[in-house]
Formats: structure tokens, sequence, C-alpha cells
């Protein structure tokens, strides 16, 4: 095997590089919480090495309509999405947390430092939670946040116009922390490099920050203006926040999601969309042009299915190879969030050229540009004054594909591009699903807290609904 062993006795931690091989990535047989002192390292790579994954979230994509289902079409139909996040807090953030408090332990800090500056170590680690409480927060709107982490089963849910704030001074914090020590191991995205760890913070930031656009439209403002002023953030694409994923035992989220299963393809919306526009993304987003039908009932999809059996999977085989990155956060993504800041007057900014030079980062990006074929896709979608947010945020859609997560946050808060429900629908509302709803081990676990929680997030389909909005979905 040609994976890096990740020694656990406290005698033989190990110090890996990374130049982003398979050795990077460690050996994920190996259980880096198993031992009384976590490999840090470890944890961070084993964080990172499953990003990407959340990067390429599926059934958020159903709702924004990038996908469509092949033969099990409750999903893309609205079925109420009941969902547990307890995954997220004893995986992933409990894995960050753990590198903090080793970190920050003065019997340990000096082991904890083989892996890198103890305070550099803590400080990306408190980035990616802000990042993974930002994905939580807006997949469920209130959440446990203050108190969570400290190994207590009774948890208080705080308000999401309470987690954002804190997330935002948590980044700002967090970089402010970095110092010139020993480049962090285990870090398979930088390697170590504090410079492109605080663009990533402050690029996270300005994507919060616009969130708040139409709940809280002055602290986004002073919020955006302020990460866009330290004039450190990802402005090209040699720093997009990219996992390069090596194949073998690490696989791109996509190829393995078709190993077994062919169960979502591209959906006519966005197909119909490129078609339309000539755009040369489209040999990029699917295996073809031909879109699926989104949202039909079972018997309707089987039949397109067998009637067009060139029917587009997402993304070609050459992008969704065991091999191929996943983008997390781009210079691509962040220009569409600049150019609609400049169109609200939050900045100075010029919305054109950044809008321009979004469309072009994004094509390069998915290795379609063309200078020809740019020049006439513009002509399509050039701003013209009147319509430009919704130019805007259906050009940050498009940039966001195939992140689910993103594209449906986005079109949440933006209302672009505009999406019609499915006709099949089988919620309450007939209305395209807003929020997931809290998982039923919550209740089980947290009774008392979750309840009250829900009890403000009443809808069509009752308390704790996926009709209601979260905080900032206005």
């Amino acid at each position: 095997m040609k994976n890096k062993l990740v020694a656990l006795a406290l005698s033989s931690v190990v110090l890996f590089g990374c130049s982003k091989s398979i050795d990077d990535f460690g050996d994920m047989n190996v259980n880096p919480n198993s031992t009384p002192i976590p490999v840090t390292s470890a944890l961070l790579t084993n964080v990172l090495s499953g990003i990407g994954g959340t990067a390429s979230s599926i059934t958020p994509g159903y709702y924004c309509q990038y996908f469509a289902q092949t033969q099990y079409t409750d999903e893309s139909r609205y079925t109420p999405p009941q969902s547990d996040f307890d995954g997220f807090y004893s995986g992933v953030l409990n894995d960050l947390q753990n590198i903090i408090n080793v970190n920050s332990d003065a019997k340990y800090k000096d082991l904890a430092a083989l892996n890198g500056s103890n305070a550099n170590q803590i400080a990306i680690a408190r980035i990616l939670k802000a990042y993974y409480f930002w994905i939580v927060t807006d997949y469920w709107g209130d959440v446990p946040y203050t108190q969570a982490l400290k190994g207590n089963s009774d948890i208080a849910y705080d308000k999401q116009s309470a987690i954002y704030p804190a997330l935002i001074a948590e980044l700002k914090a967090a970089v402010a922390q970095f110092n010139v020590g020993i480049a962090v191991r285990g870090d398979i995205i930088y390697a170590g490099n504090t410079t492109k760890w605080t663009k990533f913070a402050n690029s996270l930031r300005m994507m919060m920050a616009l969130r708040l656009s139409k709940v809280d439209a002055a602290t986004g403002k002073a919020e955006f203006a302020a990460a866009l002023a330290t004039a450190n953030f990802i402005d090209a694409s040699a720093d997009n926040f990219t996992v390069n994923y090596p194949g073998g035992a690490f696989n791109n989220p996509w190829f393995s999601n078709y190993l077994t299963r062919k169960d979502q393809g591209v959906a006519s919306f966005v197909t119909d969309m490129q078609t339309a526009n000539a755009d040369p993304r489209a040999a990029a987003f699917g295996s073809s042009s031909v879109g699926i039908p989104y949202g039909l009932t079972r018997d309707l999809a089987t039949a397109f299915i067998g009637a067009n059996p060139t029917w587009a999977y997402v993304l070609p085989a050459a992008k969704r190879a065991a091999n191929s990155p996943v983008i997390v956060l781009s210079s691509a993504q962040l220009k569409f969030a600049r150019a609609e800041a400049a169109k609200l007057g939050w900045t100075s900014e010029s919305a054109a050229t950044l809008y321009a030079n979004g469309v072009k980062e994004n094509m390069t990006d998915w290795g379609v540009f063309s200078q020809t074929a740019y020049d006439a896709y513009m002509l399509k979608v050039a701003l013209n004054g009147a319509d430009d947010l919704k130019l805007i945020n259906t050009e940050a859609y498009l940039a966001f594909y195939p992140n689910g997560f993103q594209g449906w946050s986005n079109w949440r808060r933006s209302g672009f591009p505009v999406l019609t429900p499915t006709v099949y629908a089988a919620n309450a509302s007939k209305q395209i699903p807003r929020r997931y709803m809290y998982g039923t081990r919550e209740f089980s676990t947290n009774s008392k807290n979750v309840t009250a929680a829900a009890a403000n997030y009443s809808g069509a389909d009752g308390v704790n609904s996926s009709d209601a909005k979260v905080w900032w979905d206005k």
C-alpha cells in the first residue's frame, strides 16, 4: 500500500509533508482518535480528505435543480428532509476541536508542536470549524453552537442570528492567530501556507457577509468591505480551495457515487439554460446535453431514462475520475459575490469587470475556455442594468455547480435563478424545501432543546418544517 502509515504510538508520531500525493492522505485505516493523545496531523488530514464530499452535496442539488433523480425520486419531489446533524458534531467538528484542545493543553502542546506551530494548527482548525458550522446552520437554522463539542448531551440551541456574527468573529480571530512558526503537517490543501489559509478565511467572511444581504444589510456591508480591504482573499485560481484526490483509497466523491448506482443525472433546467446560451461549460457539467426533466414520478423518470440512453450523468467521465479534483471555494465564485456586493453599493469595485472575469475564470477552471466561445457567451449574458442581480446570481449558480449546498443556499437568499417547483411535489406546500428538519436522533437524545428550537420552524408540513425559512432567507 502506497499510503504512508500514520503511527499512533506517542513515541513515533509521523511528520509528513504536503506534496498532495496519495502519501499525504495518510492511512485512513488508522483512527487518530484511538490514542489518549490524538495525532493532530492525522486529524487534520482526515477532515480535509472528506471536505470535497461536503462540496459535492447531492440532496440540496436536487432542490436547486442541478440534478434530477433517475428512479427513486422522493427527494426531488420534496419529501420533507428530516436528517440528523450529529455526524458533523461527532465527526469533523469533533476532530477539529481535538486539534484545538491538544494544541492548547500545557501537558501536550509541545508534542503537538511536532506537527507544526501550535498557534497555526489552532488557527486552521478554527477556520475549518467556522466553515462546517456555517454549513450546519445554513441547513438547519438554529443549532447547538456555544455549548457544542464540550462533551454534554443536554445542549442548548443558538439562534442563527447569533451564530453568524460569532462565525465571522471566529474567522477574524483565527487569522490574527497565525504566526511564522513551523508549517502545519497533514495539510493536504495548502501545505501549511498561512497566507493561503488567510485568503480562504477572508473569502469565507465575504461569503457569509453576503448571506446577510436581506436580513442585516448593514452588518453584511461592513463585514464584506472589511474583508475586501485586507486585499488578502482568493483572487486567482491558483489559490482556490481544491481537494486533489489521489485515487486508490481516496477517490473523487462523484467517482465513488457512480461506482454501483446511476441515481442522478444533470437536470434539464441546467442543460436547457446552457444550450440556449451556447455555454461551453456544458461539456464539463455532464456526460451529454440530454438533461433529465426535473422532479418526475418514478414511473415517468424510469420511462425517460429508458427512452434516452444517452442521458447526462453528473460530470463527464474525465471530470469524475478517481483522481479528479473538487473545488470547495474558488476565485470565480468569489468574484460573483464581489460583483453583487458592488451592485448593492457595498463596495466601489466594478461589478461588470468582476462579473466578466468570474465567467472567464470559471470556464478556465473547467478547462473549456476559448476566447471565441467566451465572447459569444458574454453577448448573451451581458449585464444590462435592469437585470444585473439576476444575471450575477445566475452565473454564481453555474459557478457553484455541482456544489448543491452553495447552489441551494444562494438560491434561497437571492431568488435566482427563478426555479419552478415540480408539479409532482409530494410535500404539503408543493414548494421547494427551505431548510432541513431536525433529525429523529436529536429528538431522542436532546429532546427538550430540539423541541424548543423546532417550535420556531412551523410550516405546511407542521412544526419542525422544511417549508420554514432560516433567519437570513427572506
